[in-house]
């Protein structure tokens, strides 16, 4: 896990190199290449070391062919492909994927894991500027007339250019806390598309894997698929945790998985913090958090990023990761991906699953924490984002929208949240595996009379019971009015945009 940084620009020389390591560095704390001038370019990579930590492959990297390679995430099925296309071994995920790129054996659709990097070619000419199917790793991109700059975090191309706010971002924030469209917060600044290279096109989309053909899916077969996402996900050469909570998706890994050590963060008193608790976990690390260590944490995060977070919890995943980098870890596992790929928000997933035909008003009211208003500019990108696609029923119109759009906002949170701890964080249910399965699992499978998820809950109910499995679970909000006084008797929605935005002003 890595902090890049790609640009072509003329204005950009060594003069900016302090901004760079401000923004970028906390992404990879083990290494910084400093920005390193190659015909053209200058680029620059700070590095998290996962894979072959040893070895000193620092990046970027240079192939024998006279290219440059600058590579952010983890290819966990590199050992394969080094065997498949060089009958070599390697230990390293990024040389591999520099030697695919090199050799001309490079196949997006081959690749296991997450990533997003760039390839510049002998010549100075950018070949390959790609990003994982479903959006784990970030990317963003500023276009200055002809000149383009690449970023993992797009408050490092906000201060280099020093760049406007996009109101309409921040519209799009306070309906569905992301700028949803825009891509960032900044004007210019775009987010590649997951599952796309911004040379040759988008190569992944859902939708074409949501068609309304279903079939049985056995235990046997889901089972399979989840112990391979969790399999590929350990690999690593750093010591690996599970973020755990009270809920379906990570006590399902935990039960799949062999894990050494498990962290849980909340409040005295929450009832996930009390269950598990009651539970006894061996090796269970509970960091109990403190109203004043929440508003600390918050404001570090905030500068850190430059542009608002997305939802409370972002602040508690980087205590409890920062935690686990005290006992040494460097890589944690969360759940992410099971609610998007099986029908997990039941509200919204019910109302699709019953509704002979999609609604537009209807999904914004469930999906929208402030509905915009039918002149504006969000609502008319999401009624455009759906009226020119087909969909065979409306729970597939809205299981797309959750994986195409929803899901990477989840894993930008995540990312950012234990990247500002110096940790990789995996989402092993969010693999190609169980989304292929998934795919072939009707809505009437997936939702019981009340609860989403239901192929899940059948598998871990022998592990932990009809009464865990078939919970309705309810989230615990962070309570904001006790942590930022003097707020006038707001709500803690309304504190929670009004305390993030401050850092756009």
């Amino acid at each position: 896990m890595c902090g890049i940084f790609v640009s072509n620009d003329p204005n950009i020389t060594n003069n900016q190199l302090d901004i760079i390591e401000k923004t970028l560095r906390f992404r990879g704390p083990d290494c910084s290449s400093g920005l390193i001038q190659f015909h053209q370019w200058h680029a620059y990579h700070s590095r998290l070391s996962i894979i072959d930590i040893n070895s000193g492959i620092n990046q970027p990297v240079l192939d024998n062919h006279g290219g440059m390679l600058i590579f952010n995430g983890e290819i966990l099925n590199y050992r394969e492909l080094g065997k498949k296309h060089f009958n070599a071994k390697y230990v390293s995920d990024t040389l591999l994927l520099s030697d695919l790129i090199a050799n001309y054996k490079f196949n997006i659709n081959e690749l296991d894991g997450f990533f997003a990097f760039v390839y510049i070619d002998p010549q100075g000419i950018m070949t390959h500027c790609a990003r994982d199917k479903f959006g784990v790793k970030p990317l963003f991109i500023y276009k200055n007339s002809d000149y383009i700059t690449i970023s993992s975090e797009p408050n490092t191309l906000k201060q280099l250019f020093k760049l406007e706010i996009n109101t309409a971002a921040i519209e799009e924030y306070k309906a569905v806390r992301a700028p949803l469209f825009c891509g960032s917060y900044f004007k210019g600044v775009s987010t590649l598309a997951p599952g796309a290279c911004f040379i040759n096109g988008q190569y992944f989309d859902p939708i074409d894997y949501l068609n309304g053909e279903y079939r049985e899916v056995t235990e046997y077969e889901l089972k399979t698929a989840i112990l391979a996402g969790i399999e590929s996900r350990m690999v690593s050469d750093a010591k690996i945790g599970l973020l755990l909570s009270r809920g379906v998706d990570s006590h399902l890994l935990k039960e799949l998985g062999n894990f050494n050590q498990y962290y849980s963060i909340g409040f005295t008193g929450d009832e996930d913090i009390e269950y598990l608790k009651s539970e006894h976990i061996q090796n269970l690390t509970i960091n109990e958090c403190e109203n004043h260590e929440y508003r600390d944490e918050f404001h570090r995060l905030l500068t850190l990023r430059g542009e608002p977070m997305s939802v409370p919890n972002e602040v508690l995943l980087s205590k409890i990761a920062r935690r686990a980098k005290q006992d040494g870890m460097k890589v944690l596992l969360s759940g992410e991906g099971a609610d998007e790929f099986f029908g997990g928000y039941d509200r919204i997933y019910q109302w699709a699953h019953h509704s002979p035909s999609f609604d537009i008003d209807q999904f914004i009211e469930l999906y929208c924490y402030t509905k915009p208003n039918k002149n504006s500019l969000l609502y008319h990108n999401l009624v455009e984002l759906f009226e020119h696609r087909h969909f065979p029923n409306t729970f597939e119109a809205v299981r797309w929208f959750f994986i195409r759009y929803h899901l990477p906002i989840l894993f930008r949170r995540l990312d950012f949240s234990l990247m500002a701890a110096g940790i990789e964080g995996r989402e092993p249910l969010a693999n190609i595996h169980t989304f292929h399965l998934a795919t072939k699992i009707s809505p009437t499978v997936l939702m019981g009379k009340h609860l989403g998820k239901m192929p899940l809950r059948n598998l871990i109910a022998p592990m932990k019971g009809n009464e865990f499995a078939f919970e309705n679970k309810i989230g615990f909000p962070v309570d904001l009015t006790a942590i930022f006084k003097q707020t006038h008797h707001k709500h803690s929605y309304q504190i929670w945009f009004e305390e993030n935005l401050k850092v756009l002003k």
